[in-house]
């Protein structure tokens, strides 16, 4: 098996690209492309959680050593400002992926999908298998509210991953991330990364930049996913990242998932955050490098490559 380390030591990156793609339903999405000089041939497409944006995997970005390497932001987050009325749902989602693969000329790629984002890879990976040769799941796909819900129903499940009304005088809202669940890796770095989920108001105060209206949707779409559907079509190497701190019957949902395809590689890491990609960056960064590189080592029939 390949190792999963992290790098020795930082790749060489330029600053990214950003651009627009128009998709299908007529969304325009913003796309950071890097290319690090790296290897592989492999592009590596990277999605976010719920509320969050493509520049939430910098910290990673800069570690890693694949080729081509770029982080979209999600229809209704970051710079891809979305309508309300569009269709936000995981299956939507996973097309938005693919066609921007399409766009970029991508035949092949690996997603690594956060949280929210794992689902939307995991879907992409089920309906998109000749583009997405591998999936990396960081903290998400395997299990979602979909589970929560089973427990205590969809309306219980909305309102209690209802988000708060949020309007934050710009230093306050700093202070409470910095003394929140990143305390101890907290930095400038995870501040940069985690800017553009926040939009400045005219009366100074940041606001979620998703929205509560859109933030639902999303919700919404999470909740009408099967992910047990998508997992049983996927022939391709999933691997899959379980933090610490997804409570007992979540994890006893993902584990079961896990045991229900030979392809899945699960790993739990003891002491990681849900947002492990701003906590140990190295780390994510590292099993991303090894997903790609066991892309080079086995085609997708498990032949060696030459």
């Amino acid at each position: 098996m390949a190792r999963m380390s992290a790098p020795d030591s930082v790749a060489t990156m330029s600053a990214p690209t950003v651009t627009t793609i128009e998709v299908s339903d007529g969304a325009r999405l913003a796309l950071r492309t890097w290319r690090t000089g790296g290897s592989s041939q492999i592009p590596v497409l990277l999605l976010h959680g719920l509320a969050q944006q493509g520049q939430f995997w910098t910290p990673v970005a800069k570690y890693l050593r694949a080729g081509t390497i770029a982080a979209l932001d999600q229809r209704g987050h970051g710079a891809s400002d979305v309508p309300v009325a569009f269709d936000f749902s995981i299956p939507r989602c996973a097309q938005d992926a693919a066609e921007v693969c399409s766009h970029l000329g991508w035949d092949q790629v690996i997603l690594v999908g956060h949280s929210w984002g794992a689902s939307v890879a995991m879907s992409a990976a089920a309906n998109y298998p000749k583009t997405v040769m591998a999936v990396a799941l960081i903290d998400g796909g395997l299990w979602g509210p979909v589970d929560l819900a089973g427990e205590i129903g969809r309306e219980a499940t909305l309102e209690r991953l209802r988000p708060p009304a949020l309007a934050m005088a710009p230093a306050e809202l700093w202070a409470m991330l910095a003394a929140g669940s990143m305390r101890n890796w907290w930095s400038p770095e995870v501040k940069e990364a985690l800017t553009p989920t926040f939009t400045l108001g005219a009366d100074g105060l940041l606001r979620s930049t998703l929205g509560l209206e859109r933030h639902l949707r999303v919700l919404e779409g999470m909740l009408d996913y099967a992910p047990d559907v998508d997992l049983a079509r996927i022939d391709g190497p999933i691997w899959a990242v379980l933090c610490e701190e997804v409570g007992s019957g979540l994890a006893q949902a993902a584990l079961t998932r896990a045991s229900s395809n030979p392809n899945i590689r699960l790993q739990r890491w003891q002491g990681a955050v849900h947002d492990v990609p701003l906590q140990w960056p190295a780390m994510v960064a590292g099993l991303i490098d090894t997903v790609v590189e066991t892309g080079h080592q086995m085609g997708r029939e498990g032949q060696r490559v030459d």
